[in-house]
Parts: C-alpha cells; structure tokens; sequence
C-alpha cells in the first residue's frame, strides 16, 4: 500500500493564502487530526469538491489557523487516490506548524513530483500530459502556458495514440491470419500496410519537426541586439525587458557579457539578447565581450541592428551593418528618434542597401518600443499549432519516424511480412514510451525527479 504523502503545493511564503495537500490511503483520516471543521464531521463524509471551514490544529492541541479545507475521493482526483487540500494563511509557521502535525500522523514528506507521478500511475495522465505539467508551471508567457495546457489535454499524446493504435491493429490483425489460418479471417493486405505505414510516418514527422518551433514557445525566440558601443542597445534592451537589467552610461564599452532575458511580446515568448558593442579595442575584457557578441548574432534566430540616426554613420556601424546581414532575420532600429526626428542624409540609402525583415525609427531611451514587440510578438509558431517542447519526446518520434522507415523500405522491396512487422513492433514500443504506455519505472522517476516538491 502506498505510503500517504503531503507537501505544501503552493508558491515561496508570506503569502495570502498557501495549498498543503495529502494524498493516499489515510489522508482523510490525517486530515480528521489536523483539521477540526465547524460541524465536526468526519472528512469521509464530507461532500467531495466543497470547502468546509475549520481550524487547523498544531500538534500540542491548540489552534493555529483558521482556514479552509477540501476532500477529493479517489479515483476522481487529481492523483487517483483520496486527497485533501488545506488552504491556510500563506505563512512559514502555519504551515511548518500544519505539515509537522501531518508527519506526527504519520504521513511523509512527499518527494518532487510525487502528486503528478502517482497521477501517471494510476492513469489520470500519459507521460505527455505529465511533462505538460511542469512546463506550464515554468512557462515564461503566455504562449507558453497555451502550448503546455494544449499537451495537457492530450494534444500530443492523443495523437500518438491514435498512430500507436493503428499500427497496433495491422499488427495484430497480421499476428491473427498466421495464427488462425483457418479462421474465415481477410488476408492480410501488403499495400494496405504500406499505407498505413506511410501515414503514421508522416504524422509523426509533422510532430518531430514541430520540437524546434516548440523549443522556440518554451525557451522564448532568440533576438541578438548588436550594434556600436552608445548606439543604444542595452536602453533598448532595458525597455523590451520592461526593467532595468543593464547598466547604461555615457561611457562606451559598459557592456562586456551577453545579458539574456526572456520577456513576453503579446504574450509570445522571446529571448533577448544584449551583447557588447562591436569595435576594436586594446581591453582584453571587451575583446572577449566583442567575440561573444558575433557567436550571439550568428547563432541568434533574428538580429536588431541598432543605429544611431542622430550622427553619421561610422566604420563601426559599416561593421554592425555586415554582421546583420549574414543573419536569416536582420532588422534595422534606427534609434535616438528623440534627438533626431528627421531621417538622416544617410538613411534613405542605408534602407534600401539590404532585405530587412523590418526598420523602426524609435527612441529606446524614452520606450517608444511597441511596434517593435508587436513585429518580435510575430516571430513565435502560430499559438494553435500542436508542438513538441520535450526533447525526450522529439528523441522517441525521431526513432519511431526511423523505424517505419525502414518498415516501408523493407515492405515496398517485397520482402516477408515478419521483416518489416519487426520495425514497426520497435516504432510500437518507442510512441509507448512517448506516452508511458510501454516505459520503465526508472524512466518515470527520472522525469517525476524533476518536478518542483508539491506538484
């Protein structure tokens, strides 16, 4: 019998309220110890899913909080098992002073995870939705969060199952004419399993493919911000990041690592990166920002060339302005709009002088950056796309996608049916993995390992 566990599941405390949650065989009778509810009814015969007022008892008897308290018997609950929720006064003592009441009774710590594994246990969850959960807890946007809640309904899961349970079926209706031959069974039908083959392949493909975008919703998209030192980069990076994150002053060269931050462009996750201003210069320390800067550019997915409009254009800038160029997505900021509200002698030629993505005369000093988060906003996959944000899973379809490969291959060379039956059993076991059906104990601790404790 499974040991009952608690945990408080809500945020880092003072708080306004915090979540300390019991799941497992006797967590309704370690509630019945710990909470005194004004009727005094016995939590197995409360309504399930209805908050009861009550007092929350320390171990030496007195009172420690008043709050409220709820039941969720199982299976219909989130872990499968019976569970109860406390919602106290989101403070250290309270709900040190609750949980060392619950261990007393005999509950134990509950490790990382440990609610959602025992969920994917009893099977209110596949492994797909399970790692959902731990992405929309980390999201960054709201994007983010879509995408995680999209694979908690079983966006990605449902339909490997579908797949696994098509290739399922032609491998057992095959098993069955060799097995039952004289059985008035329909013989079995090469192209038709050719067919078969070939469009799971597809639709799992079309999911592989998908990991890369979803990384994109999950990491944010990243944005190189490069130009000369003082063009304004780093106030430009302060005002798409809503904060102040990097030191501005006068004095060029302040910047000598790349800044990172994800921040939301309406909602769509993006990555920006602030990196040190491009010359040449004797400081070995800015040689280094310098190098780093051109690995941030090259790597980046979109670069923002930053330009000061109010001066002419310098060698510095010729060498920002080639940098730019070499990257897929380069767009032109014309910065310090405040100071010069005209369009330079030079900007006319520099505009047509490249393909830019996009050129925005702005002033980061005083903000004026909306367009351009709108423009960045675009540059995140289309929020009703199902993706892949987990590398395991794009790992397992990437193996699936190869196996029935070589299943099609050996079928379309008219080779025996156990031949190729044989690649499709291994892309079988691999979508099994992907959702849990067919993975090993160690696999799913490893994963529930991750999670935060409480969840």
């Amino acid at each position: 019998m499974p040991a009952t566990i608690a945990a408080c599941s809500s945020g880092s405390m003072p708080c306004g309220v915090a979540l300390v949650r019991l799941s497992g065989p006797e967590a309704f009778s370690v509630l019945d110890q710990v909470f005194l509810p004004k009727n005094q009814q016995p939590a197995a015969r409360w309504t399930p899913r209805t908050m009861r007022f009550g007092q929350v008892i320390a171990k030496d008897g007195r009172t420690l909080d008043l709050c409220l308290a709820a039941v969720f018997p199982g299976p219909n609950s989130y872990t499968g098992e019976d569970l109860a929720e406390i919602y106290c006064h989101g403070s250290q003592p309270v709900v040190a002073g609750l949980l060392d009441h619950c261990f007393a009774q005999g509950a134990i710590p509950a490790p990382p995870g440990e609610f959602t594994k025992r969920a994917f246990l009893s099977g209110r969850m596949d492994l797909t939705e399970a790692e959902a959960v731990a992405d929309l807890i980390h999201a960054q946007s709201e994007l983010g969060a879509k995408a995680a809640a999209a694979q908690l309904t079983g966006s990605v899961g449902g339909r490997v199952k579908t797949i696994r349970e098509e290739l399922l079926a032609l491998l057992a209706h095959f098993y069955a004419v060799c097995d039952y031959s004289d059985e008035a069974l329909e013989p079995f039908d090469y192209p038709n399993a050719i067919a078969v083959l070939t469009a799971s392949k597809s639709q799992l493909t079309q999911l592989y493919q998908g990991f890369q975008r979803g990384r994109l919703v999950r990491e944010g998209v990243p944005v190189a911000i490069i130009g000369r030192p003082n063009a304004g980069k780093s106030s430009l990076f302060n005002a798409l990041a809503g904060q102040e994150r990097a030191i501005v002053t006068e004095e060029a060269g302040t910047t000598r690592d790349v800044l990172e931050q994800v921040i939301s462009c309406d909602g769509a996750p993006v990555r920006i990166l602030d990196t040190a201003g491009l010359r040449n210069s004797q400081s070995k320390a800015e040689q280094k920002g310098v190098e780093l800067a051109r690995q941030a550019a090259q790597q980046a997915q979109t670069v923002l060339c930053v330009i000061d409009r109010s001066v002419s254009l310098t060698q510095e800038d010729q060498d920002a302005l080639s940098l730019a160029r070499q990257c897929p997505l380069a767009v032109l900021v014309l910065n310090k709009a405040d100071l010069s509200p005209n369009p330079a002698p030079w900007e006319d030629a520099l505009r047509k002088s490249h393909s830019w993505a996009a050129v925005f005369p702005l002033s980061a000093k005083e903000g004026t950056v909306e367009p351009l988060s709108r423009w960045l906003a675009g540059l995140a996959p289309h929020p009703e796309e199902t993706l892949v944000t987990s590398a395991r899973q794009a790992g397992l379809l990437e193996q699936a996608v190869s196996a029935l490969e070589d299943a099609i291959s050996s079928a379309s060379q008219s080779m025996t049916a156990d031949a190729f039956l044989l690649d499709a059993e291994r892309a079988v076991n691999l979508l099994g993995q992907v959702t849990g059906e067919t993975a090993s104990a160690d696999l799913a601790h490893e994963i529930f390992s991750r999670f935060c404790v409480g969840k």
